[in-house]
């Protein structure tokens, strides 16, 4: 079992927007009929910095190929329109974990 970590910087002016956005759009896109992931949870960061608030979702792929092919399918596409819809106010790094 992988986790597929993605943590959003996110400018506190459009926090509400891009968590629907990722409610909405990112999250059921990338777990749809469970092909690549599944079991998203969306998480605050706990963070002493006001100026930027902090995401993290996880979601859980089976195998390392299911991420490779998630981001050729999808996740590619889903990273540059936040790039290009948020130009700025929200910036993101991914991680894979394995769980041991």
């Amino acid at each position: 079992m992988h986790i597929y970590n993605t943590t959003f910087g996110v400018d506190p002016a459009v926090e509400t927007e891009f968590i629907d956005w990722l409610r909405a759009e990112f999250i059921p896109e990338s777990t749809a009929d469970g092909e690549y992931f599944s079991t998203p949870e969306l998480m605050r960061v706990v963070s002493s910095d006001p100026a930027v608030n902090s995401l993290a979702l996880h979601m859980r792929a089976r195998e390392l190929d299911d991420i490779d092919k998630w981001y050729a399918d999808h996740g590619a596409r889903l990273f540059d329109l936040i790039q290009k819809r948020w130009n700025g106010h929200v910036v993101f790094f991914s991680t894979t974990l394995t769980l041991v």
